[in-house]
């Protein structure tokens, strides 16, 4: 590590961007190594780096803030993070405060108002994203804001002066949060018996989700409940983690794409290797491939220091627009008490899973988890995400293993002028949670009329074509031959669908109500009539109980995800399992038309009527068409 005075500026700088660091906890390095990692070489201080964004806390029943959409010039850290990299990405302020590497954490209670006015000061978009093509859905620089998770109001309210929004995302073409200084306010009413749990924003605007939440549009929403109040939690540290996988041009990108280095603004840049770059290690040539570094709070690989004993809690958010997370704490057990923003009432244990027994946290894109650790000896642990599987085939795909951050645990007798304090105690169960999380039953079930619906998701695809020089002629020459690629790719797309409903019928034993597609060849410059948002797929009563079952025909494992109600999930790939809550899930990988994968789930459409979205939440995936609109109305 640097000096301390170097040490003492970067913690200036991460206040200034309104990013603060947990404590300056400065302690011996006369630490056994428990991992890989030995600690500083030839420091004598570990200086805790780990920093979290603002917190900001509703009074009196409401939180108001601005939200400032606009570029952030900064440098961020490579797989090494001594290699820092120049980059200007899109990224959010609030209420007055520049961009920062993160937006900040939002804390809500169940019966608060969250209101969230959102400002457009990203350029406008350059005139390629819409040349000749004034429906097409591509523009980078136009938004929206989506509060994942949250169970709240989708549509519009019609009854205020000026327009507000709910968490609507259904934005058409010519819709959405347009560029250069345009605004939206939105307004979130939680319900009394909402959740505790962490949740996030990101932007949602169809065709552009992906390159803005590839850079830094995101951050926290905690809604706080019962179980923030019980004494041991009070008195626990809380660390929230936004794991981050930035995306830029650089010289160690197979391919640019023409874009300049430290910047995204080509669709190529995230779709043509997904899983991104930097992590190359000598596993690639096993089904190993390479994988964008991940950041914490923009950070890489911070150090959290601990006092033996100490109890803290974290909260983990996998903001990553593609790659899911194994996550593994050296020779300790994480005790997980929310899965995304779902609480339990008792704790599922997830030991070091190096060791026989132990298992990590997997968390797909979009996914959430709350735990409780305790420190263990003094000593140096690492937070590590353990190789994953992705895809299982004839070829399975394996993301590497990458070190998220170091946990240095010291002795509490150690430190200078304090007494040695007895170990914390993590909370006991049964925890509490609201009753808004009542299991639904096949009694509750049947008396909602037993609906079930069977959606598919299956992909097909090739390589995006997109001139790395972004020249007016290369899009010129396409679009004059465009009228008969497009008649020829819509009756790909009827064929393909056809098939795929037919051997997803054999194998279920019932038609299949709808389908989700990436289309071939999904070049998205032009009016292919790809499946916008808004498309009206699925309408659904106030007030059902309905039981779906989502098929997965690709060997990827798609992050599958729904707005505004939970999923209740009770099988997978048709066998049944403990039930419980989430709002994310990844589908099992391995599936093919002949014989998909699956999960099932069931679902109360509760409280709210209007328009929403389920996606993929690889993002890449959705703005290219896997994702369908959903509408709730009135009995």
């Amino acid at each position: 590590m640097g000096s301390r005075a170097n040490l003492e500026n970067n913690r200036r700088n991460f206040l200034r961007l309104g990013i603060g660091l947990v404590s300056g906890i400065a302690v011996p390095m006369a630490l056994p190594g428990c991992g890989i990692d030995k600690g500083d070489e030839g420091g004598v201080y570990s200086q805790q780096t780990f920093v979290q964004p603002t917190m900001l806390e509703a009074k009196n029943g409401l939180l108001d803030v601005v939200l400032t959409a606009a570029y952030l010039d900064t440098t961020l850290s490579g797989a090494d993070k001594s290699n820092r990299y120049a980059v200007s990405l899109r990224s959010y302020g609030y209420d007055g405060n520049p961009p920062s590497y993160a937006g900040p954490t939002l804390v809500v209670r169940g019966g608060e108002q969250l209101r969230i006015k959102l400002v457009n000061h990203l350029p406008v978009n350059p005139p390629f994203a819409a040349f000749r093509d004034p429906t097409n859905y591509m523009k980078p620089n136009t938004t929206n804001l989506h509060t994942h998770g949250l169970h709240v109001f989708p549509g519009i309210y019609e009854d205020k002066r000026t327009l507000e929004y709910g968490d609507y995302v259904v934005d058409p073409n010519n819709g959405g949060v347009i560029a250069g200084g345009d605004s939206r306010q939105y307004v979130y009413n939680l319900p009394v018996n909402h959740p505790a749990g962490p949740f996030y924003y990101h932007p949602q605007y169809h065709g552009s989700s992906a390159i803005q939440a590839a850079s830094l549009m995101t951050g926290a929403i905690m809604v706080r409940g019962e179980v923030d109040d019980l004494p041991e939690m009070v008195q626990a540290t809380e660390l929230i983690f936004l794991f981050q996988a930035p995306y830029f041009a650089n010289d160690r990108t197979a391919n640019n794409y023409g874009a300049k280095d430290g910047s995204l603004e080509k669709f190529s840049q995230i779709a043509n290797h997904p899983t991104g770059y930097g992590l190359k290690n000598s596993y690639l040539n096993d089904g190993y491939v390479d994988a964008q570094p991940v950041l914490i709070n923009g950070v890489r690989q911070p150090t959290i220091v601990m006092e033996s004993g100490e109890v803290q809690r974290w909260r983990f958010i996998n903001t990553q627009i593609f790659n899911c997370l194994n996550v593994n704490l050296d020779n300790h057990v994480l005790h997980q008490y929310t899965l995304d923003g779902w609480g339990s009432s008792a704790y599922q244990e997830y030991p070091d899973s190096r060791q026989k027994g132990g298992r990590g946290i997997i968390l797909s894109p979009g996914n959430r988890s709350s735990l409780i650790v305790r420190a263990g000896a003094p000593g140096v642990y690492l937070l590590r995400s353990l190789p994953v599987k992705i895809s299982q085939g004839s070829r399975d795909t394996v993301l590497p293993g990458d070190v998220l951050a170091k946990i240095v645990v010291i002795d509490a007798r150690k430190k200078q002028g304090k007494e040695l304090v007895t170990a914390a105690s993590i909370p006991a169960t049964p925890l509490p949670i609201s009753d808004f999380l009542k299991p639904i039953g096949d009694e509750e079930f049947a008396s909602a009329g037993g609906k079930k619906r069977s959606i598919i998701f299956n992909m097909h695809g090739n390589e995006v074509s997109e001139s790395s020089s972004g020249t007016f002629s290369a899009l010129d020459q396409a679009i004059a031959s465009g009228s008969i690629m497009a008649s020829d790719f819509q009756e790909s797309i009827k064929k393909n669908i056809s098939e795929v409903r037919q051997k997803v019928a054999k194998v279920t034993g019932n038609s299949s109500e709808s389908s989700v597609y990436i289309a071939p060849n999904p070049i998205p410059r032009y009016d292919y009539q790809l499946q916008p948002s808004n498309t009206i797929i699925q309408n659904v009563i106030l007030g059902a109980v309905e039981e779906w079952t989502i098929f997965n025909c690709n060997s990827i494992s798609h992050s599958f995800h729904i707005h505004v109600n939970p999923m209740y999930v009770t099988k997978v790939n048709g066998v049944s399992v403990g039930p419980y809550w989430c709002d994310t899930i990844a589908l099992p990988s391995g599936g093919t038309p002949e014989q998909p994968t699956s999960i099932t789930f069931r679902m109360r459409f509760a409280d709210f009527t209007g328009p929403f979205l389920m996606h993929c939440q690889m993002l890449q995936h959705s703005d290219l068409g896997m994702i369908q609109r959903i509408t709730v109305v009135p009995a």
